[in-house]
């Protein structure tokens, strides 16, 4: 087993943490980071038709949640699975880019990581439906009774 060195590191803002190159704290590099995230989500909104679809369905359940009167957990359920999926599409859409900067060219790898990534998508979108019908269907039944 290899030893730890303990390195002493000076954790302020002072001559060390600029030599090193790290990443300065302050409110203006939180504001950035806001702004990329909200430039990706600019990019996945614009740039991908089934983020589309999903935000879409998104709005139908959560429609569907309000005129059945889902409970606290039910809410909870459904907008952790929908969240779930909106995340799994956006590492998608993260994959496929740098895939496509990688290379333009057909590689077998790169097939990999985009069919993966998709199947990434698929298995959320499964698990939230598998969820949604457990809210939901009782709910439907129920009508007809």
């Amino acid at each position: 087993m290899a030893s730890k060195k303990k390195v002493k590191v000076e954790i302020s803002r002072g001559r060390y943490v600029e030599e090193q190159g790290f990443k300065k704290l302050g409110i203006k590099r939180i504001f950035k980071s806001f702004k990329y995230s909200f430039d990706g989500l600019k990019y996945a909104y614009l740039h991908e038709q089934s983020l589309i679809l999903h935000i879409i369905v998104m709005a139908i359940i959560i429609a569907c949640g309000i005129g059945f009167e889902i409970t606290p957990i039910q809410w909870v359920i459904t907008l952790v699975m929908g969240a779930l999926i909106l995340v799994a599409e956006l590492f998608n859409t993260a994959i496929e880019a740098v895939v496509d900067m990688v290379t333009e060219e057909y590689h077998p790898l790169a097939k990999v990581a985009k069919d993966t990534a998709s199947a990434a998508c698929f298995v959320a979108d499964m698990m939230a439906f598998g969820m949604w019908l457990v809210v939901f269907v009782p709910k439907i039944i129920s009508l007809f009774r």
